[in-house]
């Protein structure tokens, strides 16, 4: 606790006053606890005809990140959220205490794949959208072991002046949602799977057999999609007319990347309103609607990550809204003046592939990736002769002619890389490479929309084998 020396106010000169104010109300948010706590213990549960009692719950989300964070306190604090037994030991001992074991019933494992809250400040910061994901698969216990039964999951969101409280009743909601689709598998014919041992569930991959086709595929077909569902299985309004304006962008960190707007019609020639639609393909690439934009994704193994602009931070205009109300004038000015909130910046989002949920790739807490991702950047024959010169995050790495080719390492797991060729307007590409096979850009001076080109990696290597051929 911070302690100052005895003093009457009366003694103190005006300036000196107000900083003692300012000091002590700044070491008071210091001092409140950094921790949320969420307790499930009040909220309900229930399985109408239930043949299940849950066993156990175990934890396999790689690398057991932290749930999330939520914002806390006058200064809107970013806070971790954790459960005070801990994740698996609460989980468990509610889905027990509200689904009490019965005879007749069989027992069950859930097997945690996702478990996601969040929060994002809206506006002016009076209003907060409270979003959580939950994904698991659940193995039926048998005789010989634990035996595959059905992957589940759901998400929530909900806008609200006060979001954290919101977070119990949204878990509560979507482990019901689980259930329910559990009871229809549960009826459904058994299909034969292996047996594993409980210790075994976690690094278990079941879904991971059975990829939908949007990753089976090398391109997404053109055409909206209106539900995540239609994404999975690369089923989108293909009778659509898709146009994709674009406008080279000048903000800060975002110099030279394109911007992409949508215009979307109707076979009949109607517009389709972009807030019915969760994203669109032109043939080459799909869009992704996020946050009052639309995204490229890029294949991340077997999911896809797009750099988006990170949430608005308004924990510090709010502190130097308050600190300029206590202290005034010239010293609030000063306190504006001396904070970078950081809005806007670009941050790479992964796409869940079991909830359809966008959320950042790195949570805070989450051990650091140590991989290595490649990428090839190659120009096909033809074109102006003269070299183009090529930076990567500000620092040139290399010059291609027509025919030739560069390789690049990007060693930082879960950060931006930053593309720029040497040309009118320094077009540039924002994307976080892939740990899992090698990104590859064409690089086409001459193309009207953009030089830069992303390309399935079957297609991109086989262009650059095409390319040594001559010298081999």
């Amino acid at each position: 606790m911070t302690t100052f020396p005895l003093l009457r106010f009366g003694q103190l000169p005006g300036r000196r006053l107000l900083l003692l104010l300012t000091l002590l109300v700044l070491a008071n948010s210091t001092a409140r606890a950094q921790v949320y706590y969420l307790d499930l213990n009040a909220l309900p549960l229930g399985l109408p005809e239930r043949s299940i009692f849950v066993e156990a719950v175990v934890d396999g989300r790689p690398g057991q990140p932290p749930i999330g964070t939520v914002y806390k306190g006058l200064e809107n604090r970013t806070t971790a959220v954790l459960f005070r037994q801990g994740l698996v030991p609460e989980l468990t001992a509610w889905l027990q205490a509200r689904l009490p074991r019965r005879p007749t019933d069989h027992a069950v494992v859930f097997c945690l794949r996702q478990l996601r809250i969040s929060e994002e400040l809206l506006g002016s910061g009076l209003a907060e959208l409270a979003r959580a994901d939950l994904a698991a698969d659940v193995y039926e216990h048998r005789a010989d072991g634990y035996h595959f039964l059905c992957s589940v999951a759901d998400h929530a969101s909900q806008k609200s002046s006060e979001a954290t409280y919101l977070h119990g009743p949204h878990l509560a909601r979507l482990m019901q949602s689980c259930l329910f689709q559990l009871a229809a598998a549960d009826k459904a014919a058994r299909l034969p799977t292996p047996a594993r041992t409980l210790d075994q569930l976690a690094a278990d991959a079941p879904s991971q057999a059975r990829l939908p086709p949007i990753l089976r595929q090398a391109r997404p077909r053109a055409g909206v999609y209106y539900s995540f569902e239609q994404f999975l299985a690369n089923r989108p309004d293909t009778t659509a007319r898709v146009r994709l304006d674009t406008t080279r962008m000048r903000l800060l960190h975002w110099e030279g990347t394109l911007s992409v707007q949508p215009r979307l019609q109707t076979a009949d020639g109607n517009r389709i309103p972009l807030k019915q639609v969760w994203g669109v393909s032109d043939g080459q690439r799909a869009y992704l609607g996020y946050s009052k934009a639309f995204w490229p994704l890029i294949r991340q193994g077997n999911y896809f990550t797009f750099v988006g602009a990170a949430p608005r931070d308004m924990e510090a205009a709010k502190r130097r809204a308050r600190q300029g109300a206590m202290v005034g004038g010239v010293l609030g000015g000063m306190a504006a003046a001396s904070v970078d909130d950081g809005s806007a910046k670009p941050m790479v989002y992964a796409l869940d592939m079991r909830t359809g949920q966008a959320g950042s790739l790195l949570r805070p807490g989450q051990v650091q990736q140590t991989d290595t991702a490649y990428l090839y950047v190659y120009r096909p024959p033809g074109g102006p002769a003269n070299p183009q010169r090529i930076r990567l995050n500000d620092r040139e790495v290399g010059q291609l002619r027509p025919g030739e080719y560069m390789e690049l390492m990007w060693p930082y797991f879960g950060h931006p890389a930053r593309l720029v060729v040497d040309l009118p307007g320094n077009p540039a590409i924002l994307l976080a490479p892939s740990t899992t096979e090698a990104t590859y850009l064409r690089l086409q001076p001459s193309a009207a929309l953009t030089p830069w080109q992303v390309l399935p990696a079957r297609e991109g290597e086989a262009a650059v084998d095409a390319l040594e051929q001559p010298h081999r």
